[in-house]
Formats: C-alpha cells, sequence, structure tokens
C-alpha cells in the first residue's frame, strides 16, 4: 500500500470563464477604451494643428525669401495666372478634380524653388476634397493645396506686365493690396496675415478675399484639428487660430457669400488681419 505522502494528487478539473465573466471582462475593455480613446483624438488632433503650424512658417519663410530676391516685392497672387505663388491656370477650380490633388499647380509655383517639398502646401488634417465637379460631394482624397494668400499680399489679375489689385465689394477703395512687404500698415506685419489654412469648400485660386465692411465670409478659413486654421504672418511667425464661433465650423456654401453674421467674432478678427479700419465714430 502506498503511502498517502506519496500518492500524486489529482488535478483540479480545467475550468474556463463562465458568459458573466466575460461580459464584465468585455465591459471594463469598453469603459477603458470610452475613456482614451478622446485623449488619444484631442492628441491626434494637436499633431495635426502642430504640423499644420509648421507648414505655415515654411511657406512664410519662402514668401519672405522671394520678397529678399526681388527687391522687397512680394511674391504675385494673380488669380488664374501663372505668374503666382502657385500655377493659377491649372488651380482656378481647386475643388474640382483632377486640378485638387494635381501636385502639379504647386511645382510650378513661383515659391516652389525656396522649398521643394510638396507636403507644406497640404494641411495634414484634411482628408477630404469638395469635389463641386462630382455632384457637389466630399471625396476622401488629399488634396494638393490646403493654402491660400491674402488678397493684401499683392493680390489681384495679371495683365502681362503687372499685377492689377481688385477691390472687394465694400472694402475701401484706398487700401488696395500691398505690392511691397515695407508697405504693410494698419494692420502692422505682426498682425496682417498671408498664409492662411482654407476651407476645402471654398480653396479655388490661392487668393483669400476678405470683406471687412459686410457682414459675411466670401472665402471661409479651415475648421480642421479641433476647429482651427493655420495662419502665418508677414513679420515671418505663425499661429494656430482656434475658432469661436460654432458657425464658422458650418459653413458650406461653396458659392461664397454666405448669410449675413452680424457681431461674428471669427469674421471680425480675420477683418483685423486683413485690412484694420480705424473705429466708427
Amino acid at each position: 500500500m502506498i503511502p498517502d505522502l506519496l500518492r500524486t494528487p489529482r488535478r483540479a478539473a480545467a475550468r474556463g470563464f463562465t458568459l458573466i465573466e466575460l461580459l464584465v471582462v468585455i465591459a471594463i475593455i469598453a469603459i477603458l477604451a470610452s475613456m482614451l480613446l478622446p485623449a488619444l483624438a484631442k492628441a491626434k488632433s494637436k499633431a495635426q494643428a502642430t504640423s499644420c503650424l509648421n507648414n505655415c512658417k515654411q511657406l512664410q519663410l519662402c514668401w519672405q525669401l522671394y520678397a529678399l530676391d526681388h527687391d522687397d516685392v512680394m511674391v504675385p497672387n494673380a488669380i488664374s495666372s501663372t505668374y503666382a505663388w502657385i500655377d493659377g491656370t491649372g488651380d482656378s477650380l481647386a475643388y474640382n478634380l483632377p486640378g485638387a490633388t494635381n501636385k502639379a499647380i504647386v511645382r510650378r509655383g513661383l515659391l516652389f524653388k525656396y522649398n521643394d517639398s510638396d507636403k507644406i502646401y497640404a494641411c495634414p488634417g484634411q482628408k477630404q476634397i469638395f469635389a463641386q465637379n462630382r455632384g457637389n460631394r466630399l471625396l476622401n482624397l488629399e488634396p494638393a493645396r490646403s493654402y491660400s494668400v491674402s488678397g493684401q499680399m499683392h493680390g489681384g489679375t495679371f495683365d502681362g506686365r503687372s499685377v492689377s489689385p481688385i477691390i472687394l465689394s465694400g472694402n475701401p477703395a484706398n487700401r488696395p493690396a500691398y505690392k511691397k512687404v515695407t508697405e504693410i500698415y494698419s494692420p502692422g506685419s505682426a498682425q496682417a496675415f498671408v498664409f492662411i489654412d482654407e476651407s476645402e469648400y471654398t480653396i479655388d485660386d490661392g487668393y483669400f478675399a476678405v470683406q471687412v465692411v459686410a457682414n459675411s465670409w466670401q472665402n471661409y478659413p479651415g475648421y480642421r484639428h479641433g476647429g482651427s486654421s493655420g495662419l502665418s504672418f508677414a513679420d515671418g511667425h505663425a499661429e494656430v487660430w482656434k475658432w469661436r464661433e460654432t458657425s464658422t465650423g458650418q459653413l458650406r456654401n461653396p458659392s461664397g457669400f454666405a448669410a449675413t453674421f452680424a457681431g461674428n467674432r471669427d469674421l471680425q478678427r480675420l477683418r483685423n488681419a486683413y485690412i484694420e479700419l480705424p473705429p466708427r465714430p
């Protein structure tokens, strides 16, 4: 007879998880995911905003180098012309295909030789284009360009010799677009924006227009990476502007001249960075 101490103990019967235990584990995982996902989304949005900011800085540096090489004259921002910072002949309908995804429009531009990276022309937060010639639909395609230049910065139409400024409806006739960097005033170079991350619903010719008197948007700012846009300024710095008004994120009409927005803080802020008018008496 084998002593009890030498007996091999019987193994416990194999036991799996019960359905209730599995459901509890799944519920815990779901709770943890619901807590982590917003934080991850916020971190991703912040990273995209930082990348957009860097793009604006790089484009602004190109803009400044061009002026240094051309006796203080800004790079032209002529509509529908090759005499511009981007090739406007191929970019006149940038929310149409294939123009919206055609990187040749930036490669043929006058700024491209100062930085030959295609990536700095597109906001990393823009993952769709608005295809007007595809039934006014958003398509999951990355754009060739997300940024435009203020119409005040050597903007207008090219007549074969020079750029003729455009006076927007309601804007003061005595404040035409600047031609040289040293002409910038009211606002000064630290407040006057040059490049702006533009909405996919209005980006077309590289010229960003702001009506400084009428209470309406002509071109729309981008509303990416947490409801913000990247902007650069004539003194060389760049900022990310977080938009305050819910209506700014709801601008969808690609024809421009949207409904009135009296008291819109975002519109007023952009006006002041375009042409700063004296206070009304």
